[in-house]
């Protein structure tokens, strides 16, 4: 029932923030626009700057826009083709799995309100040179641009640069290409920079902290025997039973061979516990402790804090799900809402003479790529409900 408690705190939040700003008339003062679970804040401070270097710069922006097709024609490709495995492998004879492999991201319901807060920094990546693409490829090729701002709709934010409509209107198939496909290859390059980072990540981390070994309590679960024999979060464990944990791993192989009421003996940085297990509530048979963990990384230096090698993997991984995702998603052909449709509304008036051939092609690939979208997400959703991610 915790997602019924989400949805009424964000309910309420909504509505005070649409009193508010009626009370105080944004959209009359600050051309904002407010809605019941929206609210779009224009501002046209950076169309200057985002002017001056499309100017100076326009021959590499049209370069940057022309190789962008190429990559969201690319992407729309590969976002079908996703989907298609996606859903195809609902229907195999596979081992049953726990959850969904593909589901929505809503904070408070599908992941803890403390999972969404590793999300801020890989979104503000992600919309900032995306949206920023968008406005010096487009005014690069001569379109004004009327404003810049922040979106927010519900749990979810972003930014948004808007081109002058009718400059859209009269600009050519060439031009609205750049435009709609510019926003995704700097999406692409800053997940493909992220998986290095994340493979290499220990290397970096490396002259700050020493190698992996033991395990870190990140959180005490309360009434556990944990939490009643004292363990706290920070704590490090190096040894159970005398039994050495270099690992996560180590842990739960150990972890998952106890029995209630066993006693462990628990070498910490705190000294010496003796913990008596409870019973796991997944599994009667199984002894249970009580704690979240993750890798310990012992600090080389004082000002190192011990759980940023969590922090940064963490913030490494959700950048590449979020950049990879947020192309793939950005590249489906889905009319009115993403820039794949625009992109390829405009590739194919461009390079097809029969008008009426392009469209039909067009609502082929609309309706695939709708049908598989909304497929990839009921299906999961039908069987397992919304799946908490963490």
């Amino acid at each position: 029932m915790n997602w019924i408690y989400s949805l009424l705190i964000l309910a309420a939040v909504w509505f005070i923030v649409y009193v508010l700003g009626r009370l105080l008339k944004v959209d009359e003062r600050f051309d904002w626009t407010l809605g019941p679970l929206f609210l779009l804040m224009r501002t046209k401070h950076f169309n200057k700057f985002i002017t001056r270097i499309a100017k100076k710069y326009a021959r590499f922006w049209r370069t940057f826009g022309n190789i962008s097709i190429v990559v969201g024609l690319l992407m729309t490709l590969a976002s079908i083709g996703v989907l298609v495995f996606s859903v195809a492998n609902y229907f195999k004879p596979v081992i049953p799995v726990e959850g969904p492999t593909v589901g929505l991201i809503i904070p408070g319901i599908t992941i803890s309100f403390k999972t969404a807060l590793y999300l801020i920094i890989p979104i503000i990546l992600i919309m900032i040179p995306h949206e920023f693409a968008h406005g010096v490829v487009s005014h690069a090729d001569g379109v004004e641009l009327k404003s810049t701002g922040l979106a927010f709709f519900a749990v979810f934010f972003g930014a948004f640069v808007e081109p002058d409509e009718e400059d859209i209107i009269k600009s050519s198939h060439k031009t609205r290409m750049r435009t709609y496909a510019s926003g995704m290859f700097p999406n692409l390059i800053l997940g493909l920079i992220t998986i290095p980072l994340l493979i290499f990540s220990p290397n970096i981390l490396a002259p700050f902290y020493h190698p992996p070994d033991g395990i870190l309590i990140q959180e005490v679960v309360d009434d556990t025997p944990a939490a009643l024999s004292g363990l706290k979060r920070g704590m490090a464990i190096f040894d159970v039973n005398g039994t050495h944990l270099a690992s996560i791993s180590d842990f739960s192989n150990y972890m998952d061979q106890r029995s209630p009421n066993e006693l462990l003996v628990l070498n910490t940085t705190e000294g010496i516990i003796q913990v008596r297990l409870g019973v796991s509530p997944q599994n009667d048979s199984q002894g249970y402790l009580g704690v979240y963990t993750t890798a310990y990384q012992e600090p080389k230096f004082s000002f190192a804090a011990k759980f940023f090698p969590y922090f940064f993997n963490q913030e490494l991984m959700w950048t590449t799900v979020v950049a990879f995702g947020s192309v793939l998603f950005n590249a489906l052909p889905i009319p009115f809402l993403l820039d794949g449709d625009k992109l390829l509304t405009s590739f194919l008036l461009q390079y097809m003479k029969n008008e009426k051939a392009a469209l039909i092609i067009l609502d082929v690939f609309r309706f695939l790529a709708l049908a598989l979208f909304l497929a990839v997400l009921i299906i999961p959703i039908a069987r397992y409900g919304f799946v908490p991610f963490g």
